[in-house]
């Protein structure tokens, strides 16, 4: 595992690599700008995913990778995402491992190059995380696990997550952040101190969501997060600059 600096002196850590595919029809070219679309509608700031595997092996970047990504729910903080171009058939009814043979080539050059750079011991995809899912529509530990002897014992921390009925430091330290942004704007309604995540503090976290267009559900995570140091440190929100 390695640590990728964010900004001057944050860390995010890099211990595991993510496969997803796009969930569209088998030889149809998806951009970058796309997925971005797709995502900002969604609430999320951008492109979820960290690398783009196109349908002629090209490789390209999406998300930043010193940046959290939004790709494979609660298990974002130590993950890159990589996607594929497809993952259903060409009608749309069903899913499919529709990876061409540049894709299957550029996967794994991908993979190795990622693997190596930041020293990641795991892979895994999204349908390890998410049983509903057919993404990435193969077994991507299955077909890359002999690139990672330490697959089955390396472990990922899952996101660290702030919601209502919480309680402790990390509650306390959340509103405080919140109390130090609605005086940089001049909101006139207080935060009072606590360390209680109740109703109160759910729906300004919300009112704070909703102020830097991200999701709205009042939960407390890895984009929320980017988001208040984004807003503490009087910069735009990553979906004004996309947009």
């Amino acid at each position: 595992m390695t640590t990728v600096r964010r900004g001057e002196n944050v860390m995010r850590p890099i211990n595991e690599i993510c496969i997803h595919c796009t969930a569209t029809p088998a030889g149809r070219p998806v951009s970058v700008a796309e997925i971005n679309t797709w995502h900002l509608a969604r609430g999320f700031s951008g492109v979820g995913y960290h690398r783009i595997v196109h349908l002629n092996g090209l490789r390209e970047a999406g998300r930043p990778i010193e940046q959290i990504g939004a790709h494979v729910k609660g298990h974002n903080t130590g993950t890159i995402g990589v996607v594929y171009v497809g993952g259903m058939s060409v009608d749309m009814k069903h899913a499919a491992d529709t990876r061409t043979s540049e894709q299957k080539e550029a996967l794994i050059a991908e993979i190795v190059d990622l693997r190596d750079r930041f020293n990641i011991r795991k892979i895994s995809g999204h349908n390890d995380y998410d049983k509903g899912k057919a993404c990435p529509c193969f077994d991507a530990r299955a077909e890359y696990g002999y690139l990672f002897p330490d697959n089955s014992v390396a472990w990922t921390p899952a996101d660290e997550m702030l919601q209502r009925g919480d309680h402790g430091p990390a509650v306390a330290a959340w509103v405080d952040q919140l109390g130090r942004y609605r005086h940089m704007i001049d909101h006139k309604w207080p935060v009072q101190p606590t360390d209680t995540f109740d109703h109160t503090i759910e729906i300004v976290t919300i009112w704070f969501q909703k102020l830097r267009g991200i999701v709205a559900d009042g939960v407390v995570g890895p984009q929320t997060r980017d988001e208040m140091d984004r807003a503490l440190s009087g910069k735009a929100p990553y979906l004004a600059l996309a947009a």
